[in-house]
């Protein structure tokens, strides 16, 4: 067997044990806010992470008296286990958003942005639904792509946030990727910021207060591997098929 045969074989070979990487959902907990909403019943961040899809159901941050123009808030959530690997992690963001019906009630995320940290859990997240601790070092996210449901368009702005336009619809789905560079991934913030192309300013696209209703939050994950093995290692296999290739030969004679 060749040099070249045996690095071949060995590259297959690795392919075939690493297997195609998949997407696992990640467990979040301890949602905490600057604020959330007591107005009109309860709209707790903790909500938005409870696997309740229901259009009474989420985080929302209209404050009182009622019409007051909604303020930017964040919300923190720490992941149950560590997320990625040493070489990063890709990252889908799923915010369901289904208050509005019929179009009434429009109560959608108008500008946001997405970060990361690897903090110690102890150290941020207090389940608090407001004036929750949300400190912490945080990496924010480039997003990759940046799509939505029932006609809302999303753009990238060169802050890293996410600014929706275009048609105002009562639900909508945006999926946000992105990439992680590092893993032990435990937690993640969402900003949600003004905006002047937005109802009131924004945050959200509510047209009399700027308010939004975040249904659901959930994250996807996919671990990222290193497609070249190390070259000790590489140099390992290579030795070990052709060490095989020799025996064989010497039992061929």
């Amino acid at each position: 067997m060749s040099f070249g045969t045996a690095v071949l074989r060995a590259a297959c070979t690795l392919a075939l044990v690493a297997g195609p990487a998949k997407a696992e959902i990640v467990p979040l907990q301890n949602a905490t806010a600057t604020f959330s909403q007591t107005l009109f019943g309860s709209f707790d961040v903790g909500q938005a992470i409870d696997g309740n899809f229901g259009n009474a159901n989420g985080w929302a941050i209209a404050r009182p008296p009622v019409g007051t123009t909604a303020a930017p808030e964040t919300a923190v959530f720490e992941t149950v286990i560590d997320v990625g690997s040493a070489a990063g992690a890709s990252l889908k963001f799923s915010l369901y958003q289904s208050f509005g019906l019929n179009d009434l009630f429009r109560h959608t995320l108008g500008r946001f942005r997405l970060s990361y940290t690897t903090d110690a859990r102890t150290t941020f997240a207090d389940g608090s639904s407001g004036n929750g601790d949300v400190d912490a070092n945080w990496t924010i996210l480039h997003p990759l792509t940046a799509a939505a449901t029932n006609g809302t368009v999303l753009t990238i702005l060169g802050d890293d946030s996410i600014l929706a336009g275009g048609p105002n619809p009562g639900t909508s789905l945006y999926t946000v990727t992105a990439f992680a560079s590092t893993g032990a991934i435990t937690g993640f913030r969402l900003e949600t910021l003004a905006g002047p192309s937005l109802p009131e300013g924004g945050p959200g696209r509510r047209e009399v207060n700027g308010n939004f209703v975040l249904t659901e939050l959930s994250v996807d994950a996919v671990s990222a591997v290193s497609s070249v093995p190390e070259p000790a290692s590489l140099i390992a296999i290579v030795l070990g098929f052709g060490f095989l290739s020799a025996l064989r030969f010497r039992r061929s004679i």
